[in-house]
């Protein structure tokens, strides 16, 4: 029976603001076999509610803002190699 190579294996990790995010994302990030995606929807967000935050338009302006996008992106093949 022929090998198929796996699609990857997703992590998605949540947790509090000004916690252990930005450790846990520089571990993740650390690892030759990972690809990490910080915060995808943020753009989307801001630019939907219009919630005002410091910072947004640099945040729209860098994000994507088309949650359509943003699934493909999280759900098609994960980039640069990466196997996690």
């Amino acid at each position: 029976m022929p090998q198929t190579k796996p699609a990857g294996l997703r992590i998605a990790m949540w947790s509090g603001p000004r916690n252990i995010s930005t450790a846990m994302m520089r571990a993740w990030g650390n690892r030759a076999d990972t690809y990490v995606v910080d915060e995808p929807f943020y753009a989307f967000y801001l630019n939907e509610t219009g919630v005002d935050h410091p910072g947004a338009d640099e945040v729209i302006g860098a994000g994507e803002t088309d949650w359509r996008k943003i699934v493909a992106q999280l759900t098609g093949p994960i980039p640069n190699g990466a196997r996690i």
